[in-house]
């Protein structure tokens, strides 16, 4: 699935240059360039635009931030972040809150459920919880039992939420697209660990298993095998894997599908193209995306 990543890049339109962070890497112009790649802010301008020219509706809506799978609005709930049963209203145990039963501080799990009984149609929002114990990769049935701002995901682990991008996860994890245990039809972002611990290698078709693919999962251009998916290049990844040897780039909410190549040859980019690289997304020199 897709990295619950943070990252931020720079890349040069039409020239050879790439870039992660407000900076500007080295041998690329800080000119002609348009930012594309941020795992881990979250872009309320570039949000703030497009409900602007949307008209006056889409202007009255509540401005998603971060993962569109999330689907966290300001006056929701933050999966990423525990909250208390006063802000949500109940009781630890689920059950309707009592101002005077003394649990004001009680700690409530914030988690993406489905709003649609078939929980397939992608129709998900953030809702209080109750919290469990279980921490960062311990076994699972269903996300009742862990902590809070973690879900019980894939095979039954709990991880830690990354709505907001890879700013939540620590530096062996990267934040993916996962479906939850309890209704394979909801999938979130979570930070899952890198595999192998030790990376892999880029455009190498053994490096990951048959169903996977190894892409640049970190702004340290840390790698890692995700699962293969089929967005194809320059469509959303926010909701659904890059197809094999495709990277997802961008800020949370409006990350696209770069096709990787060879800087020495461009293999894999079509004629207009070239293949640009550069730190801190490819320390390797020889790979890039096509531009």
């Amino acid at each position: 699935m897709t990295p619950r990543v943070t990252l931020i890049a720079v890349l040069t339109v039409g020239a050879s240059a790439a870039a992660l962070g407000a900076c500007t890497a080295a041998g690329f112009s800080a000119e002609d360039t348009s930012t594309i790649l941020n795992f881990g802010a979250i872009d309320a301008g570039d949000g703030g635009e497009a409900a602007t020219d949307a008209g006056p509706e889409a202007q009255a809506a509540p401005l998603v931030e971060g993962s569109p799978l999330c689907n966290a609005v300001p006056s929701s709930c933050d999966p990423d972040r525990p909250t208390t049963a006063k802000a949500c209203g109940l009781a630890p145990d689920g059950g309707a809150y009592n101002s005077s039963a003394g649990y004001d501080n009680a700690v409530l799990a914030c988690r993406v459920v489905s709003t649609s009984p078939s929980a397939t149609d992608g129709d998900q929002q953030p809702a209080c919880t109750p919290a469990g114990s279980a921490g960062d990769s311990s076994w699972c049935e269903s996300s009742s039992e862990c902590q809070a701002a973690f879900e019980c995901v894939g095979s039954g682990t709990c991880q830690h939420y990354c709505c907001s991008g890879n700013a939540e996860c620590v530096a062996d994890q990267f934040c993916d697209i996962q479906p939850t245990t309890q209704a394979s039809g909801v999938e979130v972002p979570v930070c899952m660990p890198i595999h192998p611990a030790s990376g892999c290698t880029l455009l190498d078709p053994t490096a990951c298993p048959a169903t996977e693919t190894c892409a640049v999962v970190r702004d340290d251009g840390s790698t890692s095998c995700v699962a293969i998916g089929g967005a194809k290049a320059k469509e959303q990844c926010d909701t659904q894997h890059c197809a094999a040897n495709l990277v997802c780039l961008g800020t949370p909410g409006s990350r696209t599908c770069f096709q990787l190549c060879l800087t020495a040859t461009a293999e894999g980019c079509s004629a207009n193209q070239q293949c640009q690289g550069g730190l801190p997304l490819f320390p390797d020199p020889t790979y890039g995306i096509c531009q």
